[in-house]
């Protein structure tokens, strides 16, 4: 009995996962092929490292090498903003509840 076919989506983020860790040098093709390990022709992996390269994702050097492009550090910055709201609006409910009043 075979493995179901890996969707599309599940695909495209087991690339950006092989991706991760490799910012400043890259991976070429058959490096990303193989290390998302799965069964898949390098001409999926290219057209999904394509269609990632489109939204901001990815992104090909001039040796043709792949790489995350900024469209995932500008997601975490914006993850770390709303993280550091929180931490502040939880330090000034927690200042009403422990001020001693004069």
């Amino acid at each position: 009995m075979s493995a179901a076919p890996l969707s599309a989506q599940a695909r495209l983020l087991a690339v950006v996962e092989a991706l991760a860790g490799h910012e400043v040098l890259g991976l070429r093709l058959k490096e990303v092929v193989d290390a998302i390990a799965l069964p898949v022709a390098a001409s999926t992996v290219l057209r999904d490292l394509e269609t990632l390269a489109e939204a901001g994702w990815a992104q090909q050097t001039s040796d043709s090498r792949w790489m995350l492009a900024s469209r995932p550090y500008q997601l975490l910055h914006h993850f770390y903003g709303g993280l550091k709201a929180i931490r502040d609006r939880a330090a000034e409910v927690s200042s009403n509840y422990t001020r001693i009043p004069s």
